[in-house]
């Protein structure tokens, strides 16, 4: 979706030819889609998770203006611009976003029915469910100290979570 909105604009605004819409893409597009394309869809977070890969893998040895759009699902929709510099591209760098999520623990298709089951399945608009955090411990055990947040109940309709 993101590489047919790219080349139209490409072509329609600049017109542009295909080598130079794929040299555009991979040069300014396709770093946003670094983490993205690892993680999936996590909603309103997708837009933040794309521009986190944006300053992460862009070149911004030279300031950049970045612009960052979310189509909100039909609901709403945002446009995020900014200006990103070397030292921003390097406290980025410095969280060590790729490091985390080459360490997430990979649930085995059993372990994924058990909490889905065991944990009823959230949907948009769930008003209350108590997640059971210990039924697969060996996800725990790998993330306990490192201070990542886990859903941990929907209340009323509120996601809380816990630091671990």
């Amino acid at each position: 979706m993101v590489k047919g909105a790219h080349r139209t604009m490409m072509r329609c605004m600049c017109k542009a030819k295909n080598p130079a819409i794929e040299a555009d893409f991979e040069r300014r597009v396709l770093p946003g889609l670094s983490y993205c394309q690892r993680v999936g869809n996590v909603f309103g977070g997708t837009v933040f998770l794309n521009l986190l890969g944006t300053i992460a893998h862009g070149d911004f040895s030279a300031p950049k203006r970045v612009g960052i759009f979310s189509y909100g699902s039909g609901c709403c929709s945002e446009f995020y611009s900014g200006v990103v510099t070397q030292d921003g591209q390097d406290r980025v760098r410095a969280m060590g976003t790729g490091k985390v999520l080459d360490d997430r623990y990979e649930l085995s298709i059993e372990q994924y029915l058990r909490l889905t089951k065991e944990n009823e399945v959230i949907e948009f608009g769930t008003r209350n469910v108590e997640l059971r955090l210990d039924l697969v411990p060996e996800v725990l055990d790998t993330v306990s100290g490192t201070g990542r947040l886990f859903l941990k109940r929907v209340n009323e309709f509120h996601w809380e979570y816990e630091w671990v």
